[in-house]
């Protein structure tokens, strides 16, 4: 299983070089719900920048609908939101927190099934080697 922050499906989105998640048919690639919003943020910050013009926009919001509906997307429920409340090792954005505590819960549900975390994130990547998941992409 693999949980893919928004910095590793931007990277997917953008082909952007460096590691990228291996999104091979039959694996299971989950995240928070949170990651809906989160890439569709950066899409319209890249339109406002002036990177994206009124067509690449158009693509990239249907690339980014087919690349969500590949995976399964956890809620933000009262569970995740504890867990990210919870004390980390070290310092930790809120959004990050969302995403350790939503793959943490993940990984104790897979009932052996590894998880490999997925980030570009530093900060992220930190916080979740503190909780013990094993990090993929920096």
């Amino acid at each position: 299983m693999k949980y893919v922050d928004a910095s590793a499906v931007l990277r997917v989105l953008f082909s952007e070089p460096g590691p990228s998640v291996p999104l091979v048919g039959g694996d299971r690639v989950v995240s928070s719900q949170l990651v809906a919003v989160e890439t569709f943020r950066a899409v319209d910050r890249e339109r406002l920048l002036g990177h994206l013009d009124d067509t690449q926009t158009a693509i990239k919001r249907k690339e980014l609908v087919d690349l969500l509906a590949m995976m399964d997307l956890a809620p933000v429920d009262d569970l995740i939101i504890a867990g990210a409340k919870s004390s980390f090792a070290v310092t930790v954005r809120a959004l990050d927190a969302i995403h350790v505590a939503t793959a943490e819960i993940l990984a104790a549900e897979a009932e052996g099934d590894a998880l490999e975390f997925w980030t570009h994130d530093d900060r992220q990547a930190t916080a979740a080697l503190s909780r013990g998941l094993t990090v993929f992409g920096v």
